[in-house]
């Protein structure tokens, strides 16, 4: 697929609708098999659907269903995104979309997590903006076994009136931090940069532990955030082309679309995994030129 209309999660993901039951979610992604029986007779675990009821909830009552879901680490994390209702466009023609993205990566699938991203139509790429939301939330649809029939029941997982609130607040928070990061790009499209510059800043976010003077500009990370800068897809917008905001989308881009063994470990270390802390510290070196 052309990487300018493939999205990072492409590949790793299935559309789903939130009309679907806890149980046909999990069978979206092969991660029904929870739901089978043991020879001794003790069902398994439902953490998988109980994880799927809490992320309806969650994102249903945020009045924000979700349009897609998926998995990584076989299985170990579930994740699921969902497009807020705030987007912003730069200079006509840049489009940027706020999504809020929960996600469970502890196996026992008693937390879940909660992150805002900004996704850049051009380039398909991906940055968490800070937010005020809390960042973990109790799966309050977890349930202890019990050797009664039914062993659980997801009629019961309900939200209650204060985790309603605390759902529309935390996604408030989301369209407040998506508005933030809106100021933030309007300030590094006026933000113009030499192919000088370009180098020293992409050293600095590949690099930091070493000086300008000693650091390698061919190292692997480095040289291809360089290279995204002129080559990657936005970057001949007006937005883009040699200002500070082609400079984060480059390195947005290299993280997203280009580092990694496989897919899987690149959307994994893009999301979750330390390439998300560069991306932030892209960001700060960025707004501070």
């Amino acid at each position: 697929m052309n990487p300018i209309k493939q999205k990072p999660w492409d590949g790793l993901s299935v559309e789903a609708s939130t009309n679907l039951s806890p149980r046909e979610l999990a069978y979206k992604l092969n991660l029904d098999f929870e739901v089978s029986r043991v020879p001794s007779g003790r069902p398994k675990s439902y953490a998988n659907q109980e994880t799927f009821q809490f992320l309806k909830s969650f994102t249903e009552h945020g009045e924000i269903p979700f349009k897609t879901i998926g998995t990584l680490d076989n299985g170990r994390i579930i994740w699921a995104l969902a497009p807020l209702k705030n987007e912003f466009t730069l200079v006509q023609v840049d489009q940027v979309k706020g999504y809020l993205l929960l996600a469970s990566r502890n196996i026992t699938r008693d937390n879940i997590e909660v992150y805002f991203m900004a996704i850049r139509s051009a380039c398909n790429s991906s940055i968490q903006v800070n937010s005020k939301a809390r960042t973990v939330f109790k799966n309050i649809c977890r349930r202890p076994f019990t050797n009664q029939f039914p062993f659980v029941s997801l009629e019961s997982h309900k939200f209650d009136k204060d985790m309603i609130k605390k759902t529309k607040e935390a996604i408030s928070f989301g369209q407040e931090a998506i508005s933030a990061f809106a100021q933030s790009a309007e300030l590094l499209i006026n933000k113009t940069v030499n192919n000088e510059t370009a180098e020293r800043y992409m050293i600095n976010v590949f690099q930091p532990e070493k000086s300008i003077k000693s650091a390698e500009k061919n190292d692997s990370k480095t040289a291809l955030a360089i290279e995204a800068f002129k080559t990657s897809p936005g970057q001949e917008l007006k937005s883009a082309n040699m200002t500070a905001w082609g400079l984060l989308n480059a390195v947005l881009y290299t993280i997203d679309h280009r580092l990694g063994k496989n897919k899987e470990s690149r959307l994994r270390l893009a999301w979750f995994g330390p390439n998300a802390k560069i991306k932030q510290r892209a960001l700060e070196l960025a707004l501070k030129m």
